[in-house]
């Protein structure tokens, strides 16, 4: 997943089970999501419109854990014709000092082109979480770090609420650096889980017309 930006679209993974007995000590989960827009850190990755959404995950009890994400997409509005996003992600957790920990790397590719690689770090603890993702192996000179933090609380009428800051340091001259906010009010339901995020970004108007998004989200995890 794109990192906690992520989490805001379709939520934390929850496993599903045990798989066979010749990797017992392992588990794999699944989920699906359709979302009316697909914003990641700010920006709407699909013109504003619907995105089908799914991918799996494997989480040995070492603290590996693998997985691949996909969605719908489009590029480029003018044409109108959807793509698709792949994702493919490792990561290795670990608790140290009373918190989670967590070192990772993700690849993101577009119609099977490899588009950009991060590696991140990650901290939890209780409701806190922040992480720090870092570009690398970028075919031009615009890298990047994004910083990003959230805080997760539950709510009357069992409602949970998520909260969200992020911050990308860009390695170029021709924009300044963005910030993004998020809220995402969701809850499980008897099948589905369903949520609401409005989003803010003070993103330079060469990058977005739309400083602020909203949209829905019915997801699945299985």
């Amino acid at each position: 997943m794109k990192t906690l930006s992520k989490a805001v679209a379709i939520a934390s993974l929850v496993s599903a089970g045990a798989m066979t007995s010749a990797i017992s000590h392992a588990e794999v989960s699944y989920n699906a999501a359709a979302v009316t827009d697909y914003v990641w850190r700010g920006f709407s990755q699909n013109d504003n419109g619907f995105a089908v959404q799914g991918g799996a995950d494997y989480e040995h009890e070492s603290g590996l854990s693998v997985g691949a994400w996909a969605s719908t997409i489009m590029l480029d509005a003018e044409d109108g014709e959807d793509t698709f996003e792949v994702d493919v992600y490792a990561s290795y957790g670990f608790q140290a000092g009373g918190m989670d920990l967590s070192a990772g790397f993700i690849t993101y590719n577009y119609d099977e082109s490899d588009m950009g690689k991060e590696i991140n770090f990650g901290a939890s603890k209780d409701a806190f979480s922040a992480m720090v993702s870092i570009a690398v192996d970028t075919e031009t000179d615009a890298g990047y770090t994004y910083l990003e933090a959230a805080y997760d609380m539950a709510l009357p009428q069992d409602l949970d609420l998520s909260l969200h800051a992020g911050y990308n340091i860009l390695e170029t001259d021709f924009v300044d650096d963005v910030l993004d906010l998020s809220a995402t009010v969701g809850k499980s339901l008897e099948m589905v889980d369903v949520s609401a995020t409005v989003t803010y970004t003070n993103a330079d108007e060469l990058l977005t017309e739309d400083d602020v998004l909203f949209f829905l989200s019915a997801s699945k995890e299985f």
